[in-house]
This record gives structure tokens, sequence and C-alpha cells, in this order.
């Protein structure tokens, strides 16, 4: 039996804790009208995730580029061998040695902490958990999360993302570097190798900033706004966030004023020419007529249209030739049921509405209500048998 109910009743944090304590394996349905994630585990740690909205900059091979494993041009053609073998994106992505192992679970576990964490946010919705994991789980590449881990950061994001959006303004307000950020000489120029790494991060470089603000501050060399930024940002959108307020506050980003164009992303023209292959292999709008037609033509065909009676006992639309005819059990029970139902006629109307004939011209079952009721006239008592004279006992025969 599944489990389901609303999130206002039963928040994500007690049906996570729930699932871990119980060991449960299954498939956790979360929705929110049109949209719904699904969160796979298996004796409580969690093995996969999956949305029918996920973004494009979550997708695996454009993680891979936002972490700096993979360009732009390499993505594009392996999303092209994708579209005509049909294979996983992490199994091309390893044949075509572009990208090691280690890197498509960072991918995966980015990636599924990315739609999780988001998740965590919502304010209403409803959930469903069923007993069932689908069969092509990718265990090699996605190792199991503990679910501690999930809590503990999704506490920590709810905590701090409302002062965090504070010192925001909205997300699709566009913003660009200041003359001042401009001005500045970024050691990310310097050493492209160890912020790809995600080393020293938080250590202070030449101009004042770590290594994750001034990776921040390269996203708005071209005008864009928050939402832009965190489509190609490689770390989490909670971080992404107070680093972008960081940089409001120090002056090297500001609101930007006038007509704002759209930035490009960083991988070229890969994702417009996706957008392209997937538009052309849209299916023919001849599709659907064609299948109509094809469901149609043979039911025209084989039902005779001289003949109007139906076989409904064999479910079928051919005229019926071959009336059954009940054995005599059968039809002694069929009187029963008309003789109780209508014991008036003895069940004779209903036996033609029905279709079910009798055979005679009265029912055979006799009518119960002419015969006396035995609760209001008892059977007389029954005398008993007369007592019989018992035979005198033979004389003892003294012994000799």
């Amino acid at each position: 039996m599944a489990l389901e109910g609303s999130l206002r009743d039963f928040d994500l944090f007690s049906l996570f804790n729930m699932i871990k304590i119980q060991g449960k394996s299954g498939t956790l349905v979360l929705s929110r009208g049109q949209e719904f994630v699904k969160v796979f585990f298996d004796q409580g740690e969690i093995v996969g995730c999956d949305s029918n909205q996920v973004r494009m900059e979550d997708r695996v091979g454009a993680m891979l580029v936002r972490l700096g494993r993979l360009t732009g041009d390499e993505l594009l053609t392996v999303v092209k061998v994708q579209r005509q073998t049909l294979k996983r994106m992490g199994t091309l992505l390893l044949e075509s040695g572009k990208v090691a192992p280690q890197d498509l679970q960072d991918a995966l576990f980015n990636q599924a902490m990315a739609i999780i964490y988001r998740t965590f946010r919502w304010m209403e919705g409803d959930y469903r958990f069923e007993a069932m994991l689908p069969m092509d789980l990718d265990r090699e590449h996605f190792p199991p999360i503990p679910v501690d881990t999930v809590l503990m950061e999704a506490a920590r994001i709810q905590d701090e993302w409302p002062e965090v959006q504070k010192r925001l303004p909205a997300m699709e307000v566009p913003l660009a570097q200041t003359e001042q950020a401009r001005a500045m000489h970024l050691d990310i120029h310097q050493d492209l190798s160890g912020i790809l790494e995600g080393q020293n991060a938080s250590m202070t470089g030449s101009s004042g900033l770590t290594h994750e603000q001034e990776t921040v501050l390269t996203y708005f060399a071209e005008t864009q706004s928050i939402q832009d930024a965190l489509q190609i940002s490689r770390y989490e959108e909670l971080d992404t966030c107070k680093t972008i307020a960081d940089l409001l506050e120090m002056g090297l980003l500001a609101v930007a004023r006038g007509e704002v164009s759209r930035a490009q992303r960083p991988w070229i023209s890969a994702i417009p020419q996706i957008h392209e292959m997937e538009e052309e292999q849209a299916p023919s709008p001849l599709l659907w007529p064609l299948l109509a037609a094809l469901i149609l033509l043979p039911l025209l065909l084989y039902v005779p249209h001289a003949r109007g009676s139906l076989n409904m006992n064999l479910a079928s639309l051919q005229p019926v030739d071959v009336r059954a005819v009940p054995d005599l059990s059968t039809r002694l029970r069929q009187a029963w049921a008309l003789r109780l139902a209508q014991p008036r006629d003895g069940g004779l109307g209903l036996s033609e509405a029905l279709g079910i004939p009798l055979g005679l011209d009265r029912n055979p079952v006799g009518d119960l209500l002419r015969l006396p009721d035995p609760m209001l006239h008892p059977p007389p008592p029954v005398a008993p048998p007369p007592a019989t004279a018992q035979p005198a006992p033979a004389p003892a025969v003294p012994a000799s």
C-alpha cells in the first residue's frame, strides 16, 4: 500500500527521516502543480534522483561543463551520438575518454543535490511513496548518499536562504560589473587549473577576493541576471547567491540600467544547436491521424453492416449466430431467482424482459407464499407412541 499525503501535514524532513529509520526501499514522488521530483531510496539511502523539469544546467553533460571537466563542443558531439544510439549520457562520456569515472560521479551527485535542495524549499505540494524501484538506475556511477548528509545541508540552506534573499534583488534583475571590478587584475586569469579543480577556493588572492568570489565575478563579464548566473555557476545555488550578495555590497556588482542583451553561455552554441536537434526530431503532425486511421480501418472492415445484433458473450463485434442453452440445473436456478425476484407472476414478465425464456407458461418453482407460514401456524404436536407391556422375567433355576 502506497504512502501519500500533503507536504503541509508531513514535511520533507520527516519523510526523509522516516525512510532512513525504517530502511525503506522505493520511490518518493514529490509533486507541485505540473512539476514532480522522484527520489529513489534503497535500504534508507538515496540512490538516484530525477525531475520532469530539470534545468539544462543540472543535466549531466552541462554539469560537467560547469565543473570545467568538459567543453561545450565536446558536449555537443556526445549529444549527437546519444541521439543516434540512445545510450546513457554518462556511458557515452566514459566511452569517449573525455570524462573520468570520478568526474561523472561528481556530476551526478551535484545534479541530484541541486534538485533535492530546491525541493526542500517547497512550501506546499504532495508526496507519494511506492515500494518500487526502476530497473535502470545507474548504481555504478551513483554511490548511495546517506540521508543525514542531505538533511544537514538542507537544514543549513533553509536557515540561511531567507537572509540571503534579503540581500539580493529579484532573480530576474540584470547585474553587471562596475568600473572598479573591470579595473581589477584577478588571479583566476593566471591559474585556471586550480580554479577548475576547486583548490583554495576560500583563500584570498592578490585582488583581495577569494577564488570563489573571483569565479562568480567573471560570470558577470557580460550583463546577466542572477538566474542566468546560477545556470553557469559551478557552486551550489545558496553559495553562489551569497557570493553575489557579497560582491554587491563590495561595490563590484551593480544593477544594470537600460537595454540588456542575454549573455552568451560558456559552451557557446552547444545549447541552441541541441534545441534545434530536438525540434528537428519532433513527431510529424501526420502521426496521430495515421494512428487513428490504422485503428478505425480494421473496425470498419470487420463489422458487417447488414446485421445489427452483437455477440456480447464473446466480447467481439461479430454478430451472434449460436445461442447457448443452459443445462437443467442452471434453468432451475434461474427459475428460483425469477420466482424470488417477482413472486406475483412467478417471474414471467422479468424473464421476457431479460430474454431468459423458461420454456413453459408458468414457473416450474411453486409459489411459496401460498404455503402456510410455519411461524404463524405451528404443526400439531406428535403423540408419543403407546407403551408396550414388558415380558415377565423367567424364574430362576436352582443350582444342582
